[in-house]
């Protein structure tokens, strides 16, 4: 069976760090995880946890830094998949060990790719158009390790493994993101962010989540309105994918 090793790197989660292990203990093989600079908890409760096997500590906001860190870490271990995840993401509870296994024993792809959904309360994700675009996205991916891979180095916004090579497949599997949920964690992330880049502030605010139409989650995969909004989110996907293949084409010439 292949070994699955999940990545967090985390600062200040201990909103999140229960639900968050209860997702993850029952998936991953090993957990390896980068604190940086906790102070409420986060880095005490994640490492009396058994599927964590290596936990380090950083000081000072360097997101590639930090990333790259954890990634030689995560290499020590021998993993055959790898999945980088935060730790207000959690995976849709009717997946399990086993569905991770049968694409891990994919002989085709190397990357698979989730939908992420961003969260305005416990039950409810927003539903904008702009929000759905996101998700539709597929912006978390779980890669099968080569040494070949590495994360860009930016002090923020480095969020997927590069180099890579190979097929990615784009799944049905679901991420509940529930970082927007509680205000405070906002205003302190934001608060980082506005330190490092003041001049994205329209983005900071979009955190916030303002104005969005709510829509109900459904746990049940196979329920006929989550069949429905996969089909949406499938249509919606393909306006982003026309764009780069035309880019692509025209390149070629």
């Amino acid at each position: 069976m292949a070994k699955f090793v999940v990545m967090l790197r985390v600062k200040d989660g201990m909103f999140f760090a229960e639900e968050w292990l209860a997702c993850f203990e029952k998936i991953a093989d090993e957990i390896v995880v980068l604190d940086n600079g906790s102070t409420d908890g986060t880095y005490e409760k994640l490492k009396s946890h058994p599927k964590v096997v290596d936990i380090i500590q950083t000081e000072g906001y360097n997101e590639g830094r930090d990333k790259n860190l954890l990634y030689q870490r995560v290499r020590l271990r021998k993993p055959d998949w790898c999945l980088w995840i935060d730790i207000d993401e959690i995976f849709e509870p009717e997946l399990t060990r086993a569905h991770f296994d049968e694409l891990m024993n994919s002989k085709v792809f190397t990357k698979f790719a989730f939908r992420r959904f961003h969260f305005m309360d416990r039950e409810h994700f927003a539903g904008s158009l702009y929000r759905l675009n996101y998700s539709a996205g597929h912006d978390r991916i779980m890669w099968r390790e080569n040494p070949s891979g590495y994360f860009q180095n930016l002090i923020i916004d480095s969020p997927n493994v590069k180099g890579i090579k190979g097929l990615k497949y784009n799944t049905n599997f679901r991420l509940k993101h529930l970082g927007y949920i509680n205000k405070e964690l906002v205003d302190k992330k934001a608060d980082i962010y506005r330190q490092i880049i003041p001049e994205k502030e329209d983005i900071f605010q979009s955190m916030y989540l303002k104005g969005e139409r709510p829509i109900k989650w459904i746990d049940e995969r196979h329920h006929v309105k989550t069949v429905m909004l996969n089909q949406v989110l499938n249509m919606l996907q393909m306006t982003h994918i026309i764009p780069k293949v035309i880019r692509k084409i025209k390149s070629a010439f």
